[in-house]
């Protein structure tokens, strides 16, 4: 980083030459036990992620079989059934992606020493969880929602019956 000082002969309005400075707090040390922790998160990520593609399979496995045989069980209904499982197998699929790259590169970082991969991996991991942040609140919402509108259906529903 640069900071702008002035100099004791620079009275005039001129712009300031940048002088550099260097901070000792730039740097993290990974000790042994934290490269420890972290072998251990990627490890289990590595495994939800796994699980959770498997997940996604199974959800896409069922929204293909409920678009071609719920169609004559169910009729045209199964069609929005289908496509909720597709959409909710495409939500679920993000946050596994960022999960599994966040342990691929991160065990590449921890194997390689690499700093850029251990960034790389972090940067996934930052993801996966604003992407799990993100839809708490979306969903939060929609609870609000919903019992605000069941609420409202309830209190038209006791009107109705003079109560």
């Amino acid at each position: 980083m640069s900071a702008l000082t002035p100099t004791p002969d620079n009275t005039d309005n001129t712009v300031p030459e940048p002088v550099e400075t260097t901070s000792s707090s730039a740097e993290l040390i990974m000790t042994p036990d934290s490269i420890a922790s972290l072998d251990r998160m990627i490890y289990w990520a590595k495994f939800l992620s796994i699980l959770g593609f498997i997940g996604v399979g199974f959800m896409l496995i069922g929204a293909i079989s409920i678009a071609f045989v719920g169609n004559n069980l169910m009729g045209p209904g199964a069609a929005g059934i289908s496509l909720i499982y597709l959409v909710l197998a495409v939500i679920y699929f993000t946050p596994m992606y960022y999960l599994y790259k966040f342990s691929s590169h991160g065990r590449r970082g921890i194997t390689q020493k690499s700093q850029h991969q251990t960034d790389q991996g972090l940067i996934y991991l930052a993801a996966h969880y604003k992407f799990i942040g993100v839809l708490a609140i979306v969903l939060l919402s929609l609870y609000v929602l919903i019992f605000i509108g069941l609420f409202a259906a309830g209190i038209g529903m006791a009107s109705g019956f003079g109560v």
